[in-house]
């Protein structure tokens, strides 16, 4: 699995320094988590960073803004993160008994997708650009990326083989209410199908 096509990153107050953004959902108790330039994953007061808004950074411009140990880090970050999911889906479906987090998955609620004919076209991804995206070899959600946007922000992942999923925010959470509560992404911040269930099918293109 390859670098993310963009990540975010917060500039250090007083060395000027930027910090690979990977959680923030501790924010509102000030802290986050995130790769400094050294290239560990700590969590750290936000206190630290200058009181704006996190910055975009392209990956074509990581070598501009983050270290080598930092660029590193967050190659295998991700992959341990998956590794950490994947452990804990096959823990699961061993007490339970499932074979496959996909099958087991719940379906979309009646009514909730664009199969059904019911688009709130305030909230739709149609027609509008992905402000933020990744590539993967199967439809994998990254809740480090995805909570920062903002409720009719698009995401979309770029699966091999598969095509282009996009999806709005509030979409992502009409839809797949079911993986943000999920212990895994919950806990781990990750959630990977091991195959595309019935309502991604919608979202790809």
């Amino acid at each position: 699995m390859g670098l993310p096509r963009s990540v975010e990153a917060l500039i250090n107050e007083r060395t000027g320094k930027y910090f690979i953004l990977l959680d923030d959902q501790d924010a509102d108790d000030g802290k986050v988590k995130v790769i400094n330039p050294v290239g560990d994953v700590i969590e750290v007061t936000t206190a630290l960073f200058r009181n704006d808004d996190p910055q975009i950074i392209q990956d074509g411009d990581f070598q501009k803004y983050f270290t080598d140990a930092q660029i590193q880090k967050l190659s295998t970050w991700e992959q341990e993160a998956i590794q950490a999911a994947e452990r804990e889906r096959i823990a699961k479906a061993a007490r339970s008994g499932q074979q496959s987090v996909a099958r087991s998955a719940p379906k979309a609620r009646a009514g909730s997708s664009r199969r059904d004919g019911i688009i709130d076209k305030s909230t739709s991804s149609v027609g509008k650009r992905a402000k933020v995206e990744w590539d993967s070899d199967g439809l994998v959600f990254y809740r480090h990326k995805i909570e920062v946007l903002g409720t009719n922000d698009v995401f979309a992942v770029n699966i091999k083989g598969k095509g282009r999923f996009q999806i709005s925010k509030a979409e992502f959470k009409r839809v797949f209410n079911n993986i943000i509560m999920s212990p895994g992404y919950r806990s781990q911040g990750i959630y990977r199908y091991d195959e595309l269930p019935e309502e991604a099918l919608p979202f790809i293109k």
